[in-house]
């Protein structure tokens, strides 16, 4: 009958099931002697590598070695002495002495009356599991070991950009910090020279030699000129690097840039001996210090703008005929010399040049000039003349103009150009050089010079009495000075000056008292 069948096809299935189960299953006797396996199916054999033979009559200990956890051992000798359920997880061994990770989970089997006839035994390989917990744990302490390693490389850094007083202690101090610092052994800082485009070591410390005969190109290709260019980090292996034979047993390196806000002050490069010591996480500290003293230096140079103690003058010589006076130098065969400048807001840049260009031929080719809107003679004859040049809005000269770069000199003769720009404390020199040679790839800079401004400057004068005078007069101030109408043998006429504003020569006069009344009594009021 199909009911007396029942008990004997229910037994075959949970045979079978417990035989083909993906995960080990042993059956234990604990009225054995040392409550031995007695069953093992063939997934237990798979994981172990111990064949049924060998595991039937034994104790699942066998399993148990030396990286075994004691506490998960004494956890499931209790849970089988008191008859509960208990799950661990430890360390196993295979047959062929392979550790692996278990999950061990035990289960008393009762009988009808509640007593506990055997002991059911899950065995899951979860070495997988364990080993990505691991790694997690791992890349947790890297990381709150680099976060120390951040905080106190920025502690010690600010500390050391607090106690410094100039640019050279700033980074002096910031490098002999990296460069004690486990694991660097050597860093050095690069500062950029603009005449000669080079980056030239200003500060260095840890194992290494000297580097001042060392200075690299900008446009080189050696990881820390890299760094420059590009504004990011760059590592490398440090043999066949510009510095190579100035280190001392250094294998690689990492060059970083000195920012604040897109502005670069130099390139930090520190050096390690293992080759893969700079790896992103790494990079990251150096990255944080950098950040630091790109800070510092920004606030430096700020405070060095409001006191404005200083200025920097940038002189450069251009062959190219795209700058105007280059172009005229060559059609009219002449020397121009910058005599002084106009710039009035809401119109465009006058420049007052002498020259010894015939009056005709300098009027003609000047009007074939793109950068100059307007040309005219103020005073002279065809050997020697003031001409005032009024130059279009494109141009770079009144690009530069519009950024308070003041325009020192320039001569041109024969082609080339001396050009010589003072900029205002606010500018950073290499993105005015960079404009300049942009526009004219036939240029280049020949001088970079930094020094103290005096007490009082004429712009600063100028600015003091910029209120009390209107345009007007401003203009027939600067053009009666620049023309020469001042002079003992007096170049030049009143009707002239007057004609060279379209206006008349009575109200050029009114202007020009009006103006040197309220200069005289600036001058005389400012210094009473």
């Amino acid at each position: 009958m199909v009911g007396e069948d029942e008990p004997a096809v229910e037994f075959e299935l949970k045979e079978r099931a417990m035989d083909e189960a993906p995960v080990g299953i042993t059956i234990s006797d604990p009225d054995r002697p040392d409550n031995p396996v007695i069953y093992a199916n063939d997934a237990f054999e798979r994981l172990t590598g111990y064949p049924q033979a060998a595991v039937r009559g034994r104790n699942c200990r066998f399993l148990q070695g030396e990286a075994s956890d004691p506490e998960a051992i004494r956890e499931m000798a209790a849970a089988v002495a008191a008859e509960r359920p208990v799950s661990v997880e430890l360390v196993n061994y295979r047959a062929d002495d392979e550790a692996f990770w278990n999950e061990v989970t035990i289960a008393p089997l009762r009988d009808d009356d509640g007593a506990v006839t055997n002991f059911v035994g899950f065995q899951n390989d979860i070495t997988a599991r364990k080993e990505a917990e691991f790694e997690v744990e791992r890349r947790t302490r890297e990381l709150e070991h680099l976060l120390d390693r951040i905080n106190g490389l920025l502690k010690d850094g600010t500390e050391v950009l607090v106690q410094s007083t100039t640019r050279d202690a700033h980074v002096r101090g910031v490098v002999e910090r990296l460069a004690a610092t486990d694991p660097y052994v050597f860093a050095w800082f690069g500062d950029v020279d603009l005449v000669s485009e080079t980056l030239l070591p200003v500060a260095w410390a840890g194992d290494g030699a000297s580097l001042d005969d060392v200075e690299i190109a900008v446009s080189a290709d050696d990881p820390t000129a890299r760094a420059f260019q590009t504004r990011e980090t760059h590592t490398a292996s440090v043999p066949g690097t510009a510095c190579a034979d100035h280190t001392t047993g250094a294998q690689s390196l990492a060059a970083v840039p000195v920012m604040y806000r897109g502005t670069v002050y130099g390139v930090v490069t520190v050096y390690a001996t293992d080759e893969a010591a700079f790896d992103e996480r790494e990079t990251v500290v150096i990255e944080a210090l950098a950040r630091t003293l790109g800070t510092a230096l920004n606030a430096r140079e700020s405070q060095r703008i409001i006191t404005a103690s200083n200025v920097v003058e940038l002189e450069f010589e251009i062959r190219d005929p795209g700058l105007f006076v280059v172009d005229l130098s060559v059609r009219c065969d002449c020397r121009l010399e910058h005599q002084g400048s106009i710039n009035l807001p809401d119109e465009a840049l006058s420049l007052f040049f002498s020259t010894d260009a015939p009056r005709a031929a300098l009027l003609e080719w000047a009007a074939a000039v793109p950068d100059i809107e307007h040309a005219s003679v103020v005073s002279g004859d065809d050997e020697s003349n003031l001409v005032e040049i009024r130059l279009a809005a494109g141009s770079l000269v009144a690009e530069l103009a519009q950024r308070g770069v003041k325009t020192r000199s320039i001569t041109a003769e024969d082609g080339t150009a001396r050009l010589s720009l003072e900029l205002p404390p606010e500018a950073e020199p290499r993105a005015i050089a960079t404009l300049v040679r942009d526009r004219y790839p036939e240029s280049d800079l020949v001088a970079s010079r930094e020094h103290d401004r005096p007490p009082t400057t004429q712009q600063e004068f100028i600015s003091a009495v910029a209120d009390r005078l209107t345009d007007q007069q401003v203009t027939a101030l600067q053009k009666a000075y620049l023309s020469g109408y001042y002079a003992p043998n007096r170049a030049t006429t009143g009707n002239e000056l007057a004609a060279s504003m379209d206006i008349s020569r009575a109200t050029f006069h009114q202007h020009l008292r009006a103006a040197e009344r309220k200069l005289v009594q600036e001058f005389f009021d400012g210094n009473g």
